[in-house]
């Protein structure tokens, strides 16, 4: 829901702790169908100008904190975050679930090597793997082939891991009426989950220096968007405290 307790950057955050949340997911997977996104400076940045994103983002059911950059901005803006959820740490709370109650799930995205060890990884879980290519968000018909496998195949979870924003376009693309469960937009996660790709060590995530060690591990990729995203996020937070300011300032009246 949306109040100016929660609203920033054009986003209605949740504000809970994990936690609850995780309760929330044991209902809302035998509920009709919904979505998870999970914002972060990128996110952000790429919202401003990409109208089907937005859309997507306006459908999500929850819109949860992914930052640790981000958070400590949000709650200077007044957004009482109560604790950030990245997507990757998530993804395993979910994980160990689906794998002890025997529960399946709808990876789109990862490779087929990735699933394997996933399988591996969670004995408990099913998993229906549909990896499209590259490009697939603008092939109507690739679209069309992922939507009619995760309308097929009835899951608890559906795992979108092909990235922002194809990843949330997909997800919002599903109609709640069209199945039951809930899915979670979660980037590389898979890959974190399965050690393809390393996590930073726990001291430079509590010291907010996870995008360092993601930069450096993959520069190529993402030097560039962490550039546009400084670039983007301080002037965004500079105009979206001056207008906290202007709508909190009393309104001088002639007497």
């Amino acid at each position: 829901m949306s109040n100016d307790t929660n609203h920033a950057f054009g986003v209605s955050f949740y504000t809970g702790s994990k936690a609850a949340l995780l309760a929330s997911v044991r209902e809302g997977v035998k509920q009709p169908y919904s979505f998870v996104v999970t914002p972060n400076v990128d996110h952000l940045a790429q919202l401003q100008h990409n109208a089907a994103l937005r859309a997507a983002y306006s459908k999500a059911r929850l819109r949860l904190c992914d930052s640790r950059v981000l958070m400590p901005l949000l709650q200077r803006l007044g957004v009482a975050v109560e604790e950030v959820i990245p997507g990757s740490d998530l993804t395993i709370d979910l994980l160990r679930w689906a794998d002890s109650e025997r529960l399946r799930i709808v990876l789109v995205g990862a490779s087929n090597e990735e699933c394997t060890k996933l399988r591996n990884l969670y004995p408990g879980i099913t998993v229906y793997h549909h990896n499209p290519p590259m490009g697939f968000i603008d092939r109507p018909d690739e679209v069309r082939r992922c939507l009619e496998f995760i309308r097929q195949h009835p899951s608890e979870l559906v795992f979108y891991a092909v990235g922002a924003p194809r990843q949330e376009i997909l997800a919002s693309s599903i109609e709640s009426h069209e199945r039951t469960g809930m899915g979670f937009c979660i980037g590389a996660s898979i890959s974190f989950a399965t050690g393809s790709i390393k996590r930073a060590p726990r001291w430079m995530q509590n010291c907010k220096l996870e995008w360092l060690h993601r930069m450096l591990s993959e520069p190529r990729r993402l030097v560039r968007r962490y550039v546009h995203d400084a670039l983007f996020i301080v002037p965004a937070y500079r105009r979206e405290k001056s207008n906290r300011t202007q709508r909190a300032a009393p309104i001088n009246q002639d007497l």
